[in-house]
């Protein structure tokens, strides 16, 4: 067999220069391919960074929330009232709604650490209305062990009466 001249416009292609493109080719693809799985990992490295993140917000809430839990169960155990189960607002204006009109409530006195104890300095117009202070404080819910101390009965009954709230919402 004898070898014929090649006549044509351009070069022929031979097997090798074929496997190299072949091969060019493939290892464009390689690259792109390695590019996007490179870009996907870095996204989804992004949202579990976020996911950690929220995590951790989580987690310290849910510590500050046993921690705020472990305080009012020892000073539940102390025999202290928190603030958090009797606001002083909350005391003060469920005293002022069971007060009568011709009683006036001068002094509060809020003892968390007691249990709760409350010091109310009361002055009342007359008896009449420092009887009916008595029994509102006996009939709240709220308000026990009411004991009133000395009476000063002039024009009008001033009194210190000690109590203890009771927690409830």
């Amino acid at each position: 067999m004898t070898r014929q001249p090649d006549f044509s416009s351009g070069p022929r292609a031979t097997p090798g220069r074929l496997l190299g493109r072949f091969a060019l080719a493939a290892g464009g693809v390689a690259v792109l391919a390695a590019a996007l799985l490179w870009f996907q990992a870095r996204n989804e490295r992004q949202v579990a960074e976020r996911r950690l993140a929220e995590v951790g917000r989580e987690v310290a809430l849910a510590r500050d929330h046993v921690l705020a839990l472990r305080a009012r169960a020892r000073a539940a155990r102390a025999g202290e009232l928190a603030p958090e189960d009797a606001p002083p607002a909350r005391i003060v204006s469920e005293i002022a709604r069971m007060l009568p009109d011709d009683v006036r409530l001068e002094r509060l006195v809020i003892d968390y650490r007691g249990g709760g104890t409350l010091e109310l300095q009361v002055v009342a117009r007359d008896a009449g209305a420092w009887d009916r202070v008595l029994q509102r404080l006996e009939s709240q819910p709220r308000i026990r062990e009411a004991e009133p101390g000395p009476e000063a009965r002039a024009a009008e009954v001033r009194s210190l009466v000690r109590a203890r709230w009771a927690t409830g919402r």
